[in-house]
């Protein structure tokens, strides 16, 4: 325990000393608040022990420096003057303790004892407050796969756990091995941002090129705006099966409080945490990746089968993103619209290619067999977790609002939303692209057509989402790139 002993008697001082020379403490002593406030700004003092009245101020200004650059310190302050006014007074303003001269050496040691034990008890709380919350935020880290959202997770854990007022991201971009800012929290748009991410940059190359954290506690002009100024910083090493990943850092602006080495320490239990986290995330995002490319390849290779519908799933997924944010999904069902789009006829894989390249009309048997090509690509999927998003697409986007749809014969809200979503898209474009026994109708035509048929072919929802998307010009862009394809 560091224990700062305060008189302007140097002799007491000494005496003190002398008293607690067999007991367990680090005793740094001073003579003045000047000199007092200096050790406290330089040292991490447990408790201070100092009079009341000093040549150069009072005790209680020692006492208010203490608490706001140590808040966890305890303060004791000795008088030989007592009143009950002061005692009152030094109590309120968060002294421990209030020892009138001249005291015994029990009565000093039972209360700085009592001290000791007070910070050893706040601080095991505090400790098994930050391991139940690193607890929490482990748990919580190992359920996210989203890269974006474990970043967020990680830095509202940091801001709030760090009492920071800025905590950024930045990984290591592979293409210009380099540091990319990847998230930040708190940043703001004004004249002091590019200094703080200076040195957030700064902090993180040294972080990098040095293997190890960075304390920043050294305020200078360089990173000044007005009275604002980067106060304090702590930075750590993004690590993950001995690969660095990037660097976390928190910065204090507004909070005065330096950053401590055990917080230094703290920050680099949930950058452990956080760097295998992002690791598996990394890793989830390149399979994810995968998956894609393996889908569009079964798109193109269904697509290769019927040279007419070539760049029919690539339309209909952009033409259902388009009236899919018109109806506010969020991006994971839009993630799963990607591959539903795209894999959306994977049935047809079992169609013969003389029914699916038949130029003229199918007869009632070759109709029955094209009609099994949603339920064929719905037992495709099953089994493949990663896809499984994607079976409402291909399994309903046939079916009907009035329930003359197939495979199911579902009506209304029974048919799962993007199987209304793609039927209407679907129908889009197929009217407007060209048939071997048709030319492509224009887009007014097909919009006109999703109108007339809201509520018997189509979902009302959807059909109202098409047209106010139409309507803002926001289903026109495929249709325009190919009239100029046609005219070129």
């Amino acid at each position: 325990t560091n224990l700062l002993v305060v008189d302007d008697e140097p002799n007491l001082v000494a005496l003190l000393q002398e008293m607690l020379e067999a007991e367990d403490y680090n005793l740094v002593s001073a003579y003045s608040v000047a000199e007092a406030k200096s050790i406290i700004h330089r040292q991490n003092i447990d408790i201070v022990l100092t009079d009341l009245m000093l040549g150069d101020g009072l005790g209680i200004d020692v006492l208010q420096e203490a608490k706001e650059l140590h808040p966890e310190s305890q303060v004791i302050l000795m008088t030989g003057r007592p009143t009950v006014q002061n005692a009152v007074s030094v109590l309120k303003q968060g002294a421990y303790e209030y020892l009138v001269k001249p005291f015994s050496m029990e009565t000093l040691t039972m209360t700085l004892r009592r001290a000791s034990e007070k910070i050893k008890l706040q601080r095991e709380n505090i400790q098994l407050k930050s391991l139940m919350s690193f607890y929490q935020i482990s748990e919580a880290m190992g359920s996210i796969i989203e890269l974006d959202a474990l970043l967020n997770l990680i830095l509202d854990t940091t801001m709030k756990e760090f009492e920071a007022d800025v905590v950024s991201i930045y990984l290591v971009n592979d293409s210009y091995h380099g540091l990319e800012l990847r998230a930040s929290l708190g940043l703001d748009d004004n004249e002091f941002k590019p200094r703080i991410l200076e040195h957030c940059l700064k902090s993180s190359r040294q972080t990098i090129d040095k293997a190890s954290p960075i304390l920043f506690n050294d305020p200078d002009t360089d990173y000044m705006w007005g009275e604002q100024t980067i106060k304090s910083s702590i930075c750590q090493p993004l690590l993950a099966k001995g690969k660095t990943l990037g660097t976390i850092i928190a910065v204090r602006i507004n909070n005065s409080h330096p950053y401590s080495h055990g917080q230094l320490a703290g920050l680099a239990l949930l950058a452990s945490k956080a760097a295998v986290s992002i690791e598996n995330a990394n890793l989830y995002e390149d399979l994810k990746k995968t998956y894609i490319a393996t889908v569009e390849a079964l798109a193109n290779a269904i697509e290769a089968r019927d040279s007419y519908t070539r760049g029919h799933t690539e339309r209909v997924y952009l033409l259902s993103c388009a009236i899919a944010k018109e109806l506010s999904w969020s991006d994971d069902m839009l993630g799963d619209l990607k591959i539903g789009a795209l894999l959306h006829d994977i049935g047809k894989i079992g169609v013969p290619d003389s029914i699916l390249n038949k130029q003229g009309p199918l007869t009632p048997e070759e109709a029955a067999i094209m009609r099994k090509h949603p339920e064929i690509g719905a037992r495709m999927l099953d089994s493949i977790e990663f896809l499984k998003g994607a079976i409402p697409y291909i399994l309903y986007h046939h079916e009907r609002h009035d329930g003359k749809g197939y495979p199911k014969g579902l009506a209304g809200e029974n048919i799962p939303l993007p199987g209304r979503l793609l039927a209407v898209v679907d129908t889009i474009d197929a009217m407007t692209s060209d048939r071997p026994y048709r030319k492509g109708r224009p887009i007014n035509v097909a919009i006109d057509e999703v109108a007339k048929n809201s509520g018997s072919q189509f979902s009302p929802q959807v059909a109202e989402a098409c047209l106010s998307s139409y309507a803002k010009g926001n289903l026109n862009f495929l249709f325009h790139e190919t009239s100029k394809a046609a005219s070129t």
